[in-house]
């Protein structure tokens, strides 16, 4: 798309978005027994080889620094509009926190070796998202084509991984195949980047496409992973409820975009589901996993799994609005859009990946 994302989009969102439709909950609304302790169970207690590392320190960590840098600056210099912050914001820092994450455990062999790719190709490839994030034409095309190699050895990864473990949803088995599902997604979000910058947009808006990257940056990369990252420390997904609440993260991104691009029914139901998952995931991190941790990641912790359902009681007002016309929470739809994105981006998806690399691999 001509112009990049430094006024368009922004004026296309009414007041700019971060995750503009989907939203984002997490998943692990139940725990198995041990509270705190590892999860049990083969998919669960194989650790993975080490990611490659600079001077002792994992690159998924040196990238996450960097990436902070780069965008504080792209932020300051007023190039970006709101959506375009939060969508510099998975690549550059999100992502490969995430990586780090989803690493801790279980990827061994030709998963592995694809995981290590993508850490170490992730820091060159990131900053060419924010290119394509000013840039205009062409290169804007260009640079944002450059993420898709990354995303791709992620979802293999995840896909490959999720094949050798075969048809296995025990209660630690459910936290992996959430954190494959959110490597997997990552692909889906540089697919509808490389579409936006290349004005394919089918019969939506630009901006609804745009916000579809963001979405499964989001409510596909981040929740997935958080949520099973959260099983493992809570020894997995015990119970029907709590095994109904991961199922719900792990197809609910796809059935959200599904209904944001066909039906505004299935919208609010997707969303409302979310909504429902969240509040009880949100109050399962506050009750058995903040008072688990040291101070400084139980209070990022804490705030990601408060953001979560501050930000999808946003989205199913965006999704009321859409289906029924009415408005329930009195506030434009950019508006609603704009504050569920920051929530998404900031409170929930940055604030998760923070607080969950500080807590020590003893205790995750």
């Amino acid at each position: 798309m001509s112009g990049g994302l430094g006024g368009d989009v922004g004026t296309a969102s009414g007041d700019g978005a971060g995750d503009g439709d989907a939203g984002a909950g997490s998943g692990g609304a139940g725990a198995g027994d041990g509270g705190a302790e590892t999860g049990s169970g083969d998919a669960g207690d194989t650790l993975s080889t080490p990611l490659p590392s600079v001077r002792g320190v994992p690159v998924t960590d040196v990238s996450a620094v960097a990436g902070a840098a780069l965008w504080a600056l792209a932020a300051l210099a007023g190039d970006l509009s709101a959506v375009g912050r939060a969508l510099a914001l998975a690549p550059l820092v999100v992502v490969p926190l995430g990586i780090g994450l989803a690493a801790e455990r279980g990827f061994e062999g030709t998963s592995g070796s694809l995981l290590a790719l993508a850490a170490v190709t992730q820091p060159a490839a990131a900053p060419l998202v924010l290119v394509s994030l000013v840039a205009s034409g062409f290169v804007a095309t260009l640079t944002a084509v450059a993420w898709l190699p990354v995303t791709g050895l992620l979802a293999l990864a995840g896909l490959l991984r999720a094949r050798e473990r075969g048809v296995d949803f025990g209660p630690a088995s459910l936290s992996e195949w959430l954190v494959d599902a959110g490597l997997a997604y990552t692909t889906v979000a540089a697919v509808a980047l490389v579409l936006f910058q290349q004005g394919i947009t089918f019969w939506f808006e630009p901006v609804i496409v745009l916000l579809t990257a963001v979405h499964f940056n989001f409510a596909g990369f981040a929740l997935p992973v958080l949520a099973g990252v959260t099983g493992r420390h809570l020894g997995g997904f015990d119970g029907l409820a709590a095994r109904a609440v991961a199922a719900v993260v792990l197809v609910g991104p796809a059935i959200i975009a599904v209904g944001i691009s066909f039906s505004p029914l299935v919208e609010v139901v997707a969303v409302g589901a979310f909504t429902l998952a969240v509040a009880a995931f949100g109050l399962l991190v506050l009750v058995r996993v903040v008072p688990s941790l040291d101070a400084l990641p139980a209070a990022l912790v804490g705030l990601s799994a408060l953001a979560l359902p501050a930000s999808m009681v946003l989205a199913l007002g965006y999704g009321i609005a859409a289906f029924g016309g009415t408005n329930p929470l009195g506030l434009s739809i950019g508006r609603m859009v704009s504050l569920h994105g920051s929530l998404n981006a900031y409170g929930f998806a940055l604030c998760g990946v923070l607080g969950w690399r500080l807590v020590g691999e003893s205790t995750r």
